[in-house]
Parts: structure tokens; C-alpha cells; sequence
């Protein structure tokens, strides 16, 4: 052991933090110099494995002669309750330096950001530094030489997935609209004949994520064998990213972004890229939907995210097709995973043809266009006549049950059970249908984490109304979550009637 070390003894706490933790006596944390946050290396005299540790400080749970240890550190030390400890005070991670650098807005280089996401990745930092890095990143943005640099080290780190088939093809929406275009293009791609491994996120601000979504009809939690065996065999497969750790700091650090909603665009761009190297993917569609209150509200900023993800996908070897959308209007009527599953179903199987299915029958064109399998300009036309065959239906058929679902149609999906009905409290037309307030609701009657919950519209933007018109749905698990949902709606629907006379002056 280098420097000044205590021998502590291991009291094992049933706790997991997500990260290695350690708690120390008061009088033990003063003898070894350390504040709440700092870090203590720890190691096993026996197998000399050493960890480092975020301190945290107790004044009775642990002794003087104890070291309490979190579940995460048990397991890497691979020690039992009693087992004696060597404990000193650790040096501050370097890449605390660099985050400093970071906060003052000045640029960071390829080794100093290879650091931090090391430090992410073993979980070095605390969660006020990796907080503090990416509200810096948020303020200050990347560069492209950054942008570049950060999507490179989460590849690194990454667990990748090595096809045998080609072309690999994918798509990603950078979200903030409801509908699940992924569970329509997936069948439609593959029905094709090209191979498309989604792996797609849950909802983080949404009523929905995709894999939210596709959990009500299967299971989407597949190891990366079974993802490679599925595509291979059937051409798709919608999976949750996240039960697949392919890049696992990409995972720790959506979960810093979290508390705060902060999604810093150069970081949407390395999160998306990197997750789409893991599989190999050599051409990309990105969906990059404009609209009032999404995470891009104007074409120019839509622009010039394009450009980025264009430029990067190229240093990385991809062919990235980026599609600026109208993301004004909702995309389709469901808000919530099983409302957003039904229509999307309800698509594959003929029954409806709106605004969601023209989206996703125009972003399975461009990658019809882009591979060869359409001429330029014929991709979307490719697109509805296969959904309109029945094979893109068939080919979702077959993704359920090959991911051991049993739900093959729409009218098998429940909702839940309690419902009210939000009318319109004059007459007028539908100028705007606020996304995000519906979002909101949805997510007050328990969406998406109720995959039963949600929201489902029953009247279009142009659509005329009288007082008493129903303008949606709202569905909940239980009366509580229902009457919240209400009173949330009731405070404003999301539903805006156009005027005539917009002021009155004089």
C-alpha cells in the first residue's frame, strides 16, 4: 500500500447506489482526511483487487473500526462481513480538471474527453461532477472536433454486435413526439429484404418510448445473441437498448441527464451514433421532427443538427440520411405505450391511414432510396405498397413471436380500466394541438410506466367543434391517477381553438 492506510472491517450494506459506495465513521473519515463526496481506495489484502469508492460519512451506522460497503463494491471485491480491509484516501479523478475547463466554455480535447468518459464509465465521478459536466455541456455545447471525439470514446467502451448479413440499416428520432413510427417502419424495412436492428430507448420525457411501446406486444429485453440470431433470420427486431448494455456509459450518463430533462445536443448526437456502431449500422435515417416545444422548434437549428450528424456519421464510416419533419401536429392520436402499440398495429393492419403511417412510409423510402432497392424519388411508393399488401403486418407477425410475444392484433391490447372524456367548453376550429401538455396528461394518468395509461385524441388540427365536443380520451390504472390527470387538463387541455379577433385595443 502507498501512503497512510487504515485496517477497516467489511460491514456489508444491503444497498445498491448504481456505483461503488462506502460509508465511514465521522472520527474515520477525519483520520483519514476525507469530506462526504470524496474518494477512499479500498483493497482486499487477500486478492489485492482495489477499488475506489465515493465516500459518504456516518456519525453511529458504522464504527470507527468498520467500513460499510454497498453492494456494488461487495460484489467487485468479492469479500464477505468481517473480512479485514486496507482503506486510505484516494487522488481526485483528472478529468475534474477537464469538467472545470468544461464550465468555463473552453474546448476539450480528444485525450480529455477520452478521460471523463472513463471516469463516467467507472463510475469515478460523483454524481454532482458528472452533473456539473453535463450542465457545462448543455450551456457551452460541442464543438465537432468534440462531438467526434465523445462518440468515439463511447464506442470504446462499447459491446458491439458483428452481423454476417448486409446491408444493416437503421432509424432514430431524436423524439418529443408521440407515435411510434419505429414499430411500422421496422416490418416494412425488413419485409423489403433489408436487415434493421432497432434497438430503441424507453421514455425518459415522453408517454412513450419505443421500447415502452413494443413491451406490450414482446418482450424487448433480448441478449445480443438473440438480436443477432432474430435479424438474421426474420431481417428485424425492435429491442430495448438498455437490457443490452451496449454502451453502458451511454446508460450512465442518460441517467445523469435525467433529474434535470437536460438532453445537450452534440450528446444526442454521440448517443445516437455510438449505439448505432455497436450493430454495425451503415446506413442511418434521422428523424429530426420541428415543432413548438420539441427539442428543435425551427428549421435553421434543424439544419444545422443535420449537418452534424451528416458529418459525423462520416468519420465513423455511415451513410446518415437526416429528414427534418413536421412535428407541429401529433403523430397520430395515442399518447402511452399500449395506445401508441394499438395504432401503430392498427396501421400494419389496413385499418387507418394518417399522418404517423405517411411518416413512416416516407423514412422507409429514404432507406429503400439509399440502399437501391427504389430509384430516387420511388422509395415512399416501395413503402405503402408493401404496408399496404399485408407483408409489413406478416413480417411484425413474425418479430413478435420470434421475441416471444403472443399479442398479434390490435384489438388484443388492453386499456386501463378507468376513463374520462375532456370536452371542448366552446364552439370553434382546432388551430394547434399542443404535443407536449397532451404528453404531460398522459404522463399524470401513469404513462408510460402504466403501459395501460394514456391519452387518445378524437379530433385533428382544422377539425370544426361545438361545446360539448369530445376532444380526447384520457385512460389510468386507478381512480387517483385519473383524477390528477383531470385536474391537469382541466388547467389547460392542450387543445387551442383558432381566433378571429386576437386582441382588442382602444
Amino acid at each position: 500500500m502507498d501512503g497512510y492506510a487504515l485496517r477497516l472491517t467489511a460491514k456489508i450494506l444491503p444497498i445498491r447506489a448504481g456505483k461503488p459506495v462506502a460509508m465511514v465513521n465521522a472520527d474515520t473519515a477525519r483520520e483519514l482526511g476525507v469530506m462526504p463526496l470524496d474518494r477512499i481506495e479500498i483493497t482486499n489484502p487477500e486478492s489485492k483487487k482495489r477499488m475506489i469508492a465515493i465516500v459518504d460519512i456516518a456519525k453511529k451506522f458504522v464504527s470507527s473500526s468498520e467500513i460499510g460497503l454497498f453492494e456494488e463494491l461487495c460484489e467487485e471485491l468479492k469479500i464477505d462481513e468481517k473480512k479485514v480491509l486496507y482503506v486510505r484516501a484516494a487522488e481526485r479523478p483528472q478529468s475534474v480538471d477537464y469538467i472545470k475547463k468544461k464550465i468555463l466554455g473552453i474546448s476539450l480535447n480528444e485525450k480529455e474527453i477520452k478521460t471523463i468518459v472513463d471516469d463516467i464509465d467507472q463510475n469515478r465521478l460523483s454524481d454532482i461532477e458528472a452533473g456539473a459536466f453535463i450542465s457545462a455541456v448543455y450551456v457551452h455545447g460541442y464543438n465537432m472536433a468534440e462531438t467526434i471525439a465523445m462518440t468515439k470514446a463511447m464506442i470504446e467502451k462499447s459491446n458491439c454486435i458483428k452481423f454476417e448479413i448486409s446491408p444493416i440499416v437503421d432509424k432514430h428520432s431524436i423524439g418529443g413526439t408521440n407515435g411510434r413510427a419505429t414499430m411500422i417502419i421496422v416490418p416494412i424495412v425488413a419485409a423489403a429484404g433489408l436487415y434493421i436492428p432497432k434497438t430503441s430507448s424507453r421514455s425518459i420525457t415522453s408517454a412513450a418510448g419505443t421500447a415502452d411501446s413494443m413491451e406490450v406486444l414482446a418482450n424487448v429485453c433480448l441478449s445480443a445473441e438473440e438480436i443477432k440470431e432474430i435479424t438474421e433470420d426474420i431481417g428485424g427486431v425492435i429491442a430495448w437498448g438498455g437490457a443490452l448494455n451496449l454502451v453502458p456509459v451511454d446508460e450512465k450518463i442518460i441517467k445523469i441527464e435525467y433529474p434535470l430533462s437536460l438532453n445537450p445536443q452534440g450528446q444526442i448526437i454521440a448517443s445516437v451514433l455510438a449505439k448505432k456502431a455497436t450493430v454495425g449500422s451503415q446506413y442511418v435515417v434521422i428523424d429530426i421532427p420541428i415543432g413548438q416545444g420539441l427539442k428543435i422548434e425551427n428549421k435553421a437549428d434543424a439544419e444545422i443538427m443535420a449537418g452534424k450528424f451528416i458529418e459525423v456519421g462520416k468519420k465513423l464510416g455511415m451513410h446518415i440520411e437526416a429528414v427534418l419533419t413536421d412535428g407541429n401536429q401529433p403523430s397520430g392520436p395515442a399518447f402511452g405505450p399500449a395506445l401508441e402499440a394499438r395504432h401503430a398495429m392498427q396501421i400494419l393492419e389496413g385499418k387507418c391511414f394518417d399522418n404517423l403511417a405517411q411518416k413512416s412510409c416516407e423514412l422507409a423510402g429514404v432507406l429503400f432510396e439509399v440502399t437501391g432497392k427504389a430509384k430516387q424519388g420511388k422509395g415512399t411508393e416501395l413503402a405503402k405498397k408493401i404496408l399496404e399488401s399485408g407483408k409489413a403486418l406478416k413480417k411484425m407477425k413474425q418479430i413478435i413471436k420470434a421475441q416471444h410475444g403472443s399479442i398479434l392484433h390490435s384489438d388484443e391490447i388492453e386499456l386501463a380500466k378507468y376513463k374520462a372524456s375532456i370536452i371542448s367548453k366552446k364552439d370553434g376550429a382546432i388551430a394547434r394541438i399542443d404535443i407536449r401538455r397532451l404528453t404531460s396528461i398522459a404522463r399524470f394518468a401513469g404513462a408510460p410506466y402504466d403501459k395501460k395509461a394514456g391519452v387518445l385524441l378524437c379530433v385533428s388540427v382544422g377539425d370544426r367543434v361545438k361545446k360539448g365536443t369530445k376532444l380526447y380520451e384520457i385512460f389510468a390504472e386507478n381512480k387517483g391517477k385519473l383524477d390528477a390527470a383531470i385536474k391537469e387538463a382541466m388547467a389547460n387541455n392542450g387543445i387551442e381553438l383558432g381566433q378571429i379577433i386576437l386582441k382588442k385595443l382602444g
